[in-house]
């Protein structure tokens, strides 16, 4: 037997993304096992919840140490650093679910999803093409929203846009009015709000508050329906949000390896879970399925997962085809990235 270990948000902040994520895992390991498992073996998921708190992270890593091949997660940033130094200190893979972290060349660290740098970009580039060129920016003042704060920043200056108004605030705000004000003082003609969860969700509402009528962008952590149905009341009338292609591969005329790929997590997700799959639940199953593939051809040799990880190219995953090196841990890039309209709740793809 082969043990995978998961750790997700299935509290606190995160939990949108991190029940999604476990769901999807699981359903990856129950595939991977029905047809044989992993080099004759079966497959074991080992889970536990960090509560979205780094100290939490650290405390379920350290249980996990010695007892699993690899450690999946955790679902945000701020744990996904904490818990960096313990998966290098045991030489074990640790397969970050957030798209925040940069994994260092040559590292047991490995991350989910495009890099932040190539969601902001894909939002500017798709507003420069719509005239608009005069953007504020709001974000949170944790890890995840400095790095989508920064990301946004360099996309914007790449796409020869302009930033006209910025603030930050803290995670646990519950008003942002003053910080509205400041990120919509030179008059943008889009908004960007970088942050997750509760701490989006304020944001929103002080937009809706405030009778501002800008369309608004923001992180792909938002890209559940979970969120879109608690944000229902003052959501805004436009809502973009930079997807993987789990969201539009009907729209783009895929191989029929990829067609039969989706159609299978999609239909298999709907039939156990009874409904459609969001961001956490992709990435979590592509995870595993890397994951796997990396001891299947590894032979089971635990010790190798690392440079068999590094040395996989073009395997087809539900956000997009992975291709991996001793400089890249990611995997995935631009092509793998559209932009979805989250208008009235419902996820439409509107181009790249």
């Amino acid at each position: 037997m082969f043990a995978l270990g998961l750790i997700t948000s299935q509290t606190g902040n995160g939990s949108q993304l991190g029940v999604g994520e476990l769901q999807g895992a699981q359903l990856a390991v129950d595939e991977i096992n029905a047809d044989g498992g992993v080099d004759g073996h079966r497959v074991e998921l080992r889970t536990a919840d960090d509560q979205s708190n780094p100290a939490q992270a650290v405390l379920q890593t350290r249980k996990m140490l010695g007892a699993v091949e690899a450690i999946i997660g955790p679902s945000l940033s701020g744990p996904c650093r904490a818990v960096i130094p313990l998966a290098a200190s045991a030489g074990l893979v640790n397969y970050c679910l957030s798209p925040g972290i940069k994994p260092d060349p040559g590292s047991y660290q490995w991350s989910a999803s495009a890099p932040t740098t190539v969601l902001a970009d894909r939002v500017m580039r798709y507003w420069k093409s719509k005239g608009i060129t005069r953007i504020g920016l709001i974000h949170t003042t944790d890890s995840s929203g400095i790095d989508g704060a920064h990301a946004t920043q360099q996309a914007i200056e790449g796409a020869g846009l302009t930033l006209v108004g910025q603030a930050s605030y803290s995670p646990s705000a519950v008003s942002v009015t003053s910080q509205l004000q400041a990120a919509t003082a030179g008059d943008p003609q889009a908004l960007v709000v970088w942050s997750t969860g509760a701490a989006a969700g304020v944001a929103f509402k002080g937009v809706h508050q405030m009778g501002l009528k800008l369309p608004v962008a923001t992180t792909d952590g938002n890209l559940t329906y979970t969120f879109l149905q608690r944000i229902a009341d003052y959501a805004p009338e436009t809502l973009l949000i930079p997807a993987t292609r789990d969201f539009w591969w009907q729209q783009q005329n895929p191989s029929p390896a990829v067609r039969e790929l989706e159609e299978r997590y999609h239909k298999d997700f709907r039939d156990r879970f009874g409904g459609e799959p969001d961001f956490g639940p992709g990435v979590g199953y592509d995870a595993v399925l890397l994951l796997a593939r990396a001891l299947d051809d590894a032979n089971g040799d635990t010790a190798k997962v690392r440079d068999t990880l590094e040395n996989l190219r073009g395997v087809e995953g539900v956000v997009g085809t992975y291709s991996f090196a001793h400089d890249n841990h990611r995997g995935i890039g631009p092509a793998d990235v559209g932009i979805v309209d989250a208008r009235g709740g419902r996820i439409t793809y509107v181009g790249r």
